[in-house]
């Protein structure tokens, strides 16, 4: 099951992602705002929006099942990222408010910068709430190629 997700996590990457290099940010816009609204249409989906603050940018964010999308509002930028539960991928139930994520992110603070991300990260429930933090590098390969530590802190409401 977790090769079918990051297989399509993969083509998505493939698909889009060029999008940015080619400097093509309104037709990326328009795909990410059609897919939010798609995935926003499923009956039984677990859904939450929310604000984090960190580096690079600090904005909304909008969660889905397992699948998030971030957009940046202090310096423009965008992210898409495949979270993947730890207590279910090792198989231990008390690592259930663990999770890790994969994805690529676009961000403008005064240069170009596409990059792939990953990291691990933590959400504790409170109430109709997600409080969560995250930490991890991200490779950027647009402008120039720089590895950076990156992390967040948020909150998001569940409906």
């Amino acid at each position: 099951m977790i090769t079918g997700e990051l297989s399509s996590l993969w083509l998505f990457l493939v698909n889009v992602c060029p999008l940015f290099v080619t400097g093509s940010i309104i037709a990326m816009k328009k795909i990410l705002l059609g897919l939010a609204l798609t995935l926003s249409l499923s009956a039984h989906a677990s859904q939450s929006v929310g604000v984090f603050f960190g580096s690079p940018m600090s904005g909304i964010q909008y969660k889905q099942n397992d699948l998030r999308f971030s957009i940046g509002l202090d310096d423009f930028g965008v992210a898409v990222d495949k979270t993947f539960n730890l207590g279910t991928l090792v198989n231990k139930p008390e690592l259930n408010s663990m999770y890790t994520f994969v994805g690529a992110q676009y961000v403008d603070d005064k240069n170009d910068k596409l990059g792939v991300r990953s990291g691990v990260g933590f959400q504790v429930p409170v109430s109709q709430f997600e409080l969560y933090g995250e930490v991890g590098p991200t490779l950027y390969v647009v402008e120039d190629v720089d590895l950076e530590l990156e992390g967040a802190l948020g909150v998001r409401y569940r409906f």
